[in-house]
């Protein structure tokens, strides 16, 4: 029987021994969370620096979203441009449209001419044609300002040269190219002329580029 009793003492003692340390293990954790929270409450008294950062971009990009907002009403409350005027001229004849061009060497002169069928041109204020005869035509890069021009069917073409050429000589400078011409020391002098009655027409004008 006194062994038993030795026995029971040294259980109770490992027992006594064991909450004691189970104690200690949960002081330990309760002073580490207690850190935690102490590093949370710290964490927590630096953030409004991180929440001041947060507001001042917020309050930045607040502007670029009215001015957006701004600008896209004044877009929508634009009014279309007003659609510009323009007028076509063209001769009211067929083949009534000649191209001249007239090349030069010192005192030798060659034209050759190209006669179309049509051609017109679109002009952006309305010219004064009252003085015009329709007889004599014009010269339309002289008498009127213009960007757009066209001139349609080539149906002749007829070459003058000077009497001191001979025929050979004429041949062999129809036979050149421009190019060609102008390398042998012939400059060119070209014109485009309406003649016989003119129609004129206004026209919507096309946006410039």
């Amino acid at each position: 029987m006194p062994v038993r009793t030795k026995k029971t003492k040294a259980k109770r003692t490992k027992q006594v021994k064991k909450s004691a340390a189970k104690k200690t293990i949960a002081k330990t954790k309760a002073k580490k969370s207690a850190a935690k929270k102490t590093a949370k409450k710290a964490v927590a008294k630096t953030s409004p620096t991180n929440k001041t950062v947060k507001k001042q971009k917020q309050g930045k990009s607040t502007p670029t979203k009215t001015s957006a907002k701004k600008a896209a009403s004044k877009r929508a409350t634009r009014t279309p441009p007003a659609e510009k005027t323009a007028w076509k001229i063209s001769p009211e004849i067929s083949q009534s449209v000649v191209d001249i061009d007239i090349w030069k060497k010192g005192d030798l002169k060659i034209e050759h001419l190209t006669v179309y069928r049509t051609g017109w041109i679109v002009v952006h204020q309305l010219p004064d044609l009252s003085s015009y005869n329709p007889d004599e035509g014009v010269s339309i890069f002289e008498k009127f300002e213009f960007e757009e021009h066209e001139v349609l069917d080539g149906s002749q073409e007829t070459s003058s040269f000077p009497k001191e050429l001979p025929s050979e000589e004429c041949e062999r400078l129809m036979a050149l190219s421009e190019e060609e011409l102008v390398d042998e020391g012939w400059t060119i002098e070209s014109a485009t002329r309406f003649s016989g009655p003119l129609v004129v027409e206004e026209v919507e004008a096309l946006p410039s580029a």
